[in-house]
C-alpha cells in the first residue's frame, strides 16, 4: 500500500472546491506584517559555535505508521517550551485524516512563542500555499508529491509571498528533479512516505548532492544527540525532531540535549 498517494489523494479532495477570490485574498494578506525568518533562524543558531544543533522542533499528535500517539498534545505549551528548550524554529502538522493536525495548532503554537513556524502538510493546491501564507512562516514541499513545473510554481508563488520553503526530499529521483531549479532550503526525510520506512543513513547518504550556500535539514529518525553528531559530520547542522519531542516526559531538558550535547536521556524511537 502506497500511504503517501493516499494521503495526497485525501489532501486533493479537501482543496479541490475552496476558492477564495483575489479581492479577498489581498484584503486578509494586507493585514499579515509579522512574517519571521526561518531560513535566517537556523543559520543564526548555526552560527553560535559548531557544536549547536539548529532544530526545528515539532508539534505532531500522531502519524500512519505510529497511529495516534499525543492525543492530548497543548500546541501552547509545546511551542513555549521547544523556544525555552533552543529550539531554532517550529514545524506544527496541519493534516488532520493521518497526522492528526489542524491549523489551529498552527496558529494556537505560534501565538504562544517567537519561533518561525513551519506548515508541515502535504501540499497539492494553490489555496493551501495561499493559505500557508495568512498563518505561517514557512512552508514544506514534498517533491514526489508534484511535478517540476508545479514545485517551481508553488515555491515561486510562496517566496513572492514572503514565506521560506523547504523542499523535501527522499531518494536520488527526488533530488534530480530538482536540481535545475537550485531551491535554497532543503530537507531530507529519512523516511519512505510511500512505504513509511526509515533509513537513518539517507541524509548523510546524499548530504553531499548538495552545495555549500544550500540549507540542509534532516528529519526522520533523530533520537538521540549521537544521532546528530553522526549527521553532523556528514557536513548537516540542521535537524527536524518530532516523534521523540513530542513522546518525552521532559521536553525542555531533552531539546537542549539535542541542541547543545548536554548528557543523553532515553527518548522514544522516532
Amino acid at each position: 500500500m502506497n500511504i503517501l498517494n493516499e494521503i495526497i489523494s485525501s489532501r486533493r479532495n479537501d482543496y479541490e472546491t475552496k476558492t477564495i477570490s483575489q479581492s479577498e485574498w489581498n484584503v486578509r494578506y494586507r493585514e499579515r506584517t509579522d512574517f519571521r525568518h526561518f531560513r535566517l533562524a537556523l543559520q543564526n543558531k548555526l552560527q553560535l559555535s559548531a557544536n549547536v544543533a539548529a532544530v526545528i522542533a515539532e508539534i505532531k499528535r500522531g502519524s500512519p505508521s505510529k497511529g495516534l500517539f499525543a492525543p492530548d498534545l497543548d500546541p501552547a505549551l509545546f511551542a513555549t517550551e521547544y523556544e525555552t528548550g533552543g529550539a531554532a524554529c517550529l514545524s506544527v502538522l496541519t493534516e488532520p485524516r493521518y497526522f492528526f493536525g489542524t491549523l489551529d495548532d498552527l496558529m494556537i503554537a505560534r501565538k504562544n512563542c517567537r519561533l518561525p513556524v513551519l506548515r508541515k502538510d502535504f501540499i497539492v493546491s494553490e489555496y493551501q500555499v495561499y493559505e500557508t501564507a495568512l498563518y505561517a512562516d514557512c512552508m514544506l514541499l514534498i517533491t514526489r508529491c508534484l511535478d517540476a513545473p508545479q514545485l517551481k510554481a508553488f515555491h515561486d508563488l510562496a517566496t513572492a509571498l514572503q514565506l521560506d520553503v523547504l523542499v523535501e526530499v527522499f531518494d536520488e529521483s527526488d533530488i534530480k528533479k530538482i536540481e535545475p531549479f537550485h531551491f535554497p532550503l532543503i530537507g531530507i526525510n529519512n523516511r519512505n512516505l510511500a512505504t513509511m520506512i526509515l533509513d537513518t543513513e539517507s541524509a548523510r547518504h546524499f548530504a553531499g548532492s548538495f552545495t555549500p550556500d544550500q540549507t540542509i535539514v534532516a528529519a526522520s529518525g533523530i533520537v538521540s544527540r549521537t544521532d546528530i553528531e553522526r549527521t553532523m559530520q556528514a557536513g548537516i547542522g540542521s535537524f527536524l525532531i518530532g516523534e521523540s519531542l513530542s513522546k518525552t516526559p521532559n521536553r525542555v531538558e531533552t531539546l537542549r540535549q539535542f541542541v547543545t550535547g548536554t548528557p543523553n536521556v532515553p527518548t522514544h524511537s522516532e
